[in-house]
């Protein structure tokens, strides 16, 4: 009978072991190389949510907390388990208009780990496992018709702390509005912290444990604001911050609200062995939802003039305008670009006559306007026009009518929840009116394209707009051979590159430290779906007949981009495709003659083809013939220099 008992009593033990929630899970990518670790564990007393990431053999993320506080609960620390969802194998390939690479495909394996809090309330981790790397957001599902907030994100980035950090800190100068536009802090150490108490910006890059990693932010619905980082987690480990209380263009709250069911933007960690895969990850725009533009054949990206940059015409006058749509006929540029105070053209027309006169040309006209952000209840009309539903439809038909193809909207100047939303409604109402979008003065790219094609191009970024003052000429070639690896790399980047003469602001010159050599291949180097190119009209039209020719030449929408050498702040070679012709272009950010060494893309051997280089000095070009191309490629570079080329 005891032998029975004690038998009876294993076999219950046996039950309850096998009936007991596991604690830890698993997500592996399809090629092995990535790994998610789930994990819901006792520590210091309480049950706490975290994730690890393992890249190959080695740890890319240690282990970091998840979870939120909505409407005063915990969710994460405490839960319990409910289920696991079947691993599902998406495989969607889709096609974006512009960006690095067109005909891409979103390839992942993706599971939904479902808990329940203290109170009894479920919420979802949504995970996502790529080749090149993993994302997550949490889901809180239901429909009570009620208003929720989250007063906190926990989301801890744990970067293991043996190697270098490249990361733009968050905006914060006397203006207090984050225009991304901060030069980056290179090869600090990691979890080291910014020293304005404003935390960092998105996208953060890193070189650690062997691999390079990139952490940054998708897919923005209004149903959030816009995020950034701090070194607030455990051990001063990266953690999700809210935008700042005192970003002054609207006074809302900076906790995110929202009705249920509630998606947060998606958290996303780019691993790779070399910054090639970095530089061509496309996991950003695979985080948004397909495109809501049923016909995109309107849809064309494109190359533009503009007088604005270097004084060569205002806006406000008519005949100087038309100056810069020949510019564009002349060099074949798709488009140009009429800044701000357009409404008061004068001098013998107006803007629609500008219109008129262009399409003649074959050359489609852009406008300048202000977003309206902060201006919702002005009493002039025409500075809310963007932020202000019935005028912004009214003004999007009027000029669409008029022939006008697209709309810069600027000085959108915070990352408030309220300021997000009015993203995708602009971008919807110019999508319902054929009109193409460069977002200036915006939040930094969190994918937009994928949905709304329309958007061609985003700002985000300390551009060509900003040498008008000298110490930001002194460093424009560092910071140049750095955003290739951060910046660039989340989304289209409206630098308004390619400006060969010196920017005189109030009568004063800021000199040039870029060589022509170096400014020809940021027409390559740089990847917009609208390419403004900033210089006055005289600059391009005098151009030797090399450099002209692959200006008018050069895309702005590709098939194909690959890093073929470089090194954050250092130097940048790249290749991209557009049908059978490969653009190279190249750059150095240092202030010292050198040699860069690189292979070009397979596909380019046996041919021959023409570098355009440095000449004997940074206002001159030489000429490089490459003959047959085998292995690699050397080409001599003066400080601060670059080279282009084209491979048929």
């Amino acid at each position: 009978m005891k032998k029975l008992l004690n038998t009876a009593l294993l076999l219950f033990a046996v039950l309850m072991t096998s009936c007991t929630a596991p604690n830890a899970w698993e997500l592996v990518s399809k090629d092995s190389n990535v790994r998610f670790a789930l994990e819901n564990k006792q520590e210091n007393g309480s049950t706490m949510l975290s994730y690890s990431v393992f890249y190959k053999d080695g740890v890319a993320m240690e282990k970091s907390l998840l979870g939120l506080v909505m409407d005063n609960c915990e969710y994460g620390k405490d839960a319990q388990f409910v289920s696991a969802s079947a691993v599902k194998d998406i495989s969607n390939a889709y096609q974006l208009k512009s960006g690095k690479k067109m005909n891409t495909t979103d390839e992942c394996r993706e599971q939904t780990f479902t808990f329940r809090t203290k109170e009894n309330r479920q919420f979802n981790l949504i995970v996502r496992v790529y080749n090149d790397g993993v994302a997550f957001r949490y889901e809180l599902p239901g429909e009570d018709g009620q208003m929720h907030t989250i007063q906190a994100e926990h989301t801890e980035f744990a970067v293991p702390v043996n190697g270098k950090a490249w990361i733009h800190p968050y905006d914060w100068n006397d203006r207090h509005k984050p225009s991304y536009e901060q030069y980056c802090r290179s090869e600090i150490d990691i979890r080291s912290e910014c020293g304005h108490g404003r935390g960092w910006a998105f996208p953060m890059l890193f070189n650690t444990n062997g691999v390079w990693m990139m952490i940054t932010e998708a897919h923005l619905d209004g149903s959030y604001p816009a995020t950034h980082i701090d070194n607030a987690g455990t051990d001063k480990a990266y953690k999700i911050r809210f935008p700042e209380a005192d970003e002054p263009i609207v006074p809302d709250a900076v906790e995110p609200v929202s009705e249920l069911p509630w998606f947060t933007p998606w958290r996303a960690i780019i691993i790779g062995d070399d910054l090639n895969t970095i530089f061509q990850t496309q996991m950003i725009s695979h985080l948004n939802p397909a495109s809501v533009v049923n016909d995109e054949s309107w849809i064309k990206a494109g190359r533009a003039s503009w007088s604005w940059w270097s004084n060569g015409g205002t806006p406000r006058d008519y005949k100087a305008q038309l100056k810069y749509v020949d510019l564009s006929a002349e060099m074949g540029w798709e488009y140009m670009l009429i800044d701000a105070g357009w409404q008061n053209m004068g001098n013998g027309g107006t803007m629609e006559d500008v219109v008129k006169y262009a399409q003649q040309k074959g050359v489609g006209v852009w406008l300048w306007y202000h977003s309206g952000a902060g201006r919702e209840k002005d009493s002039v009309s025409t500075h809310r026009l963007m932020s202000d539903p019935e005028l912004r439809c009214a003004e999007m038909k009027r000029i669409s009518e008029v022939g006008v193809k697209g709309i810069k909207v600027d000085f959108f100047d915070t990352d408030k929840q309220r300021i997000i939303q009015l993203y995708p409604a602009l971008l919807k109402d110019a999508a319902d009116n054929h009109l193409l979008v460069d977002l200036h003065g915006a939040t930094l790219p969190r994918g937009f394209e994928r949905t709304y094609p329309n958007m061609l191009t985003t700002e985000a970024i300390r551009g060509a707009e900003t040498l008008g003052r000298q110490e930001r000429c002194d460093q424009a070639a560092k910071h140049n051979a750095t955003v290739p690896f951060t910046r660039n790399v989340v989304g289209s980047m409206d630098y308004t590159p390619v400006t060969f003469s010196d920017k005189v602001r109030q009568g004063i010159p800021a000199i040039r430290k870029t060589t022509m050599g170096h400014q020809l291949a940021l027409a390559v180097v740089f990847e917009s779906g609208f390419q403004c190119f900033a210089d006055k009209a005289e600059s391009y039209l005098s151009l030797p007949e090399q450099p002209k020719q692959f200006l008018k030449e050069v895309p702005a929408a590709w098939d194909e981009s690959v890093l073929l050498a470089g090194y954050p702040a250092d130097y940048a070679v790249v290749a991209r495709r557009s049908g059978d012709v490969w653009y190279i272009g190249g750059i150095s950010g240092k202030e010292e003659g050198r040699e860069i060494e690189f292979t070009l893309p397979a596909g380019c051997e046996g041919k021959s083809f023409t570098m355009i280089i440095d000449g004997k000095d940074k206002d001159s070009f030489d000429y490089m013939p490459v003959e047959n191309i085998i292995g690699t490629v050397k080409v001599k570079v003066l400080p601060n220099g670059g080279f282009a080329g084209m491979i048929r």
